[in-house]
């Protein structure tokens, strides 16, 4: 079975990066390369958005560019996140929709192995304010017996949410169940439910370090472990949510089921404004936090329930972001 492919930008872009950032890049197994950007309409054009997605497909000396249908609706559409998968050819498109100072629509759509684009599917309400949107996918399903699994591909979403109503930051979560390259359903899981409130981090911290939750597949992909802050604590909660089919007296439906597994205080480290926070996770708990600065790569690592004072990697022409999270992780894989 080929794997599906998902592009590693999608585990850590914030969404509302500038719309000049550089392009979302995918290679699939079959060799042919998408990326994915918001431009412009070209002057004449019958878009009614202000920002559009192009899409641009390179197969061999071959180059095609699509503007993905549904933003040509008014609005700036940005931040694109890609995926691909292989059994169906599929490809899959996540992005945001502004609307004024007031609204934003997180949006997902697919388009088939014949070059046909879904509707869009929405999620969470359009008038609470999202960054930092995480993705990660799983191809097993467990089955009502809690033991066997089948094969099923979900798409795991997380990201940081104001509710502008309630006042309220928080960490959101939704699965998306794909049956034939097309969306099936999506479900929500309450985050809060997992949070415990019984035990305060550090009083002083920079709280930018809580907006961004992460996600990572289990080695077995019928799994994720999502990692997420909560301000009224100012820590993290770790909570391992598995896809699970046979529930509420209906085989079809897959939902996901979570499982505090942990948390930690956050750390004493900031995140500049334009930059972005990613981890990197042992298996013996050791957990990394990064964030890139201009010229540098900023670190801190939690080891025995303690972290260290943030840390820095100075990069040049010898060593480059990639480089230096590279090291990273093979440091905390060594620990």
């Amino acid at each position: 079975m080929k794997r599906l492919l998902v592009l590693l930008g999608l585990i850590a872009l914030p969404l509302f990066a500038a719309a000049a950032e550089s392009p979302e890049v995918l290679l699939t197994s079959a060799g042919d390369l998408f990326s994915i950007a918001s431009e412009a309409p070209a002057e004449g054009s019958t878009s009614q958005a202000t920002l559009q997605l192009v899409l641009t497909e390179r197969r061999g000396d071959e180059i095609i560019r699509e503007i993905v249908p549904a933003t040509m609706e008014r609005g700036k559409h940005t931040n694109p996140l890609l995926g691909y998968d292989g059994d169906s050819g599929t490809l899959f498109v996540f992005w945001i929709q502004h609307l004024g100072s007031h609204y934003n629509q997180l949006l997902f759509v697919t388009r088939d192995i014949d070059g046909k684009w879904s509707e869009p599917t929405e999620f969470g309400s359009p008038f609470n304010l999202r960054e930092n949107l995480r993705v990660a996918v799983t191809r097993k399903v467990v089955e009502a017996n809690g033991i066997d699994s089948s094969a099923a591909l979900s798409i795991h979403a997380t990201w940081w949410e104001f509710d502008t109503h309630t006042l309220r930051h928080s960490a959101q979560y939704h699965m998306l169940s794909i049956d034939n390259g097309r969306v099936d359903r999506v479900a929500e899981l309450d985050l809060s439910q997992f949070v415990d409130r019984n035990h305060a981090g550090y009083a002083e911290i920079d709280r930018t370090v809580l907006k961004y939750p992460m996600l990572v597949p289990s080695s077995r992909q019928d799994s994720v472990l999502l990692t997420f802050g909560a301000f009224e604590t100012q820590n993290f909660t770790q909570v391992r949510i598995t896809p699970t089919r046979g529930v509420k007296g209906d085989s079809r439906i897959r939902i996901p089921i979570g499982k505090r597994v942990g948390g930690f205080v956050a750390p004493r480290m900031n995140v500049n404004a334009g930059s972005s926070l990613g981890g990197v996770f042992g298996e013996n708990g050791t957990v990394a936090l990064y964030t890139t600065v201009e010229g540098a790569v900023r670190y801190a690592i939690l080891s025995n329930g303690e972290w260290s004072e943030t840390r820095s990697i100075v990069l040049d022409d010898r060593v480059s972001n990639d480089l230096a999270v590279s090291a990273l992780r093979k440091m905390v894989a060594e620990q």
